[in-house]
């Protein structure tokens, strides 16, 4: 039977490009394009094709080419403006990517994908209460998607909606058996609303789900202090910098920092003065210039009983308040005179 849109190719043609596709072959997915491109030169389909192959080879220059090609055969050929918005994404052009999701809505609103891929770039440009038009559409559009749900909520946390953000995430916790992350956010969320002990039961469903992360224990370990088990918190913080420090060239350094900081402050509590110490000193590494932590491993040092050097520290790093006639009241920070 004769292909009736001769514009593109047909049905047989289209099934042997995704069986190359499929199959992972896109140096032979590539050829075939090529070939359907001398039967097809207008055909938006094949170009859009040829561009995802020539990506999959990690050929993105002539993907955008591709993609572009698309786009001028077929200006409405929504598919090849959201794929053009993820490469110009991942080279770090934000702004323009915007606009090609943009137009890939424009071309199609029902395109969920795209509406996502939308709503998330804005999240990303901290442009939440726009974001939340698209995400909350494309939730419409494709309920059953729970990482859709998951994008939802950030923006709606983020805007101040927490009853709806929370109910966002116990949709995408419904819909993905073991989704660490909604987990883990659903508990900062949970915080956010002062129910710390169901903040605790998310983020220890987190660690169950992944207990290499040390984000996930750090939360827990916080949420813990806040509920006045400092036995908790200090397991949790002292796993998260375990974890930490055994992930040399990755490890985060703002979160070793609080980290020390947190095993401080339940050191000092313990009354185990000499090892708060040690943490404060491996937060101070980090940041050399925290006044606070300064202050704080001042009131370490004061409890072991050297106390002229410990407040000495406090001083340089809570400062004392001062008294003058011309300058009024201030801070001052530094050694004492």
């Amino acid at each position: 039977m004769a292909n009736i849109d001769l514009r593109n190719p047909s049905k047989a043609e289209t099934d042997s490009l995704y069986n190359l596709y499929d199959a992972g072959n896109y140096s032979g997915a590539e050829e075939f394009c090529l070939q359907l491109l001398n039967r097809y030169p207008e055909s938006g389909f094949v170009l859009n094709m040829l561009g995802v192959v020539l990506n999959c080879q990690s050929r993105e220059s002539e993907a955008i080419k591709a993609y572009k090609q698309a786009i001028r055969v077929e200006p409405g050929y929504a598919d090849s403006y959201n794929n053009l918005g993820l490469i110009i994404k991942k080279r770090g052009n934000q702004e323009e990517a915007l606009q090609r999701f943009k137009q890939a809505v424009k071309a199609d609103p029902d395109y969920v994908e795209a509406r996502n891929n939308l709503g998330v770039t804005l999240q990303e440009l901290d442009q939440h209460e726009a974001a939340l038009e698209h995400l909350e559409k494309a939730t419409n559009i494709s309920p059953n998607v729970a990482f859709i749900h998951f994008n939802y909520a950030k923006s709606l946390r983020i805007e101040g909606d927490l009853d709806k953000a929370l109910h966002e995430y116990n949709q995408a916790i419904n819909l993905k058996v073991g989704y660490f992350e909604a987990y883990n956010n659903r508990g900062t969320l949970l915080e956010d609303l002062h129910r710390y002990e169901d903040a605790k039961k998310s983020y220890t469903s987190a660690v169950q789900l992944n207990p290499e992360n040390s984000l996930a224990f750090s939360n827990r370990g916080l949420v813990e202090k806040k509920l006045g088990d400092y036995t908790g918190a200090f397991r949790d913080f002292s796993k998260a910098l375990e974890l930490e420090n055994h992930r040399p060239g990755l490890s985060d350094k703002d979160l070793r920092f609080r980290l020390n900081v947190n095993l401080g402050d339940i050191l000092l509590y313990f009354k185990k003065f000499s090892e708060a110490i040690h943490a404060y000193d491996a937060a101070l590494e980090i940041q050399p210039d925290s006044e606070d932590v300064l202050a704080f491993k001042g009131n370490a040092v004061c409890a072991l009983g050297r106390l002229e050097a410990g407040l000495q520290m406090k001083q340089e790093g809570f400062g004392i308040i001062s008294f003058d006639s011309k300058e009024g009241v201030s801070i001052k920070h530094g050694p004492t005179v």
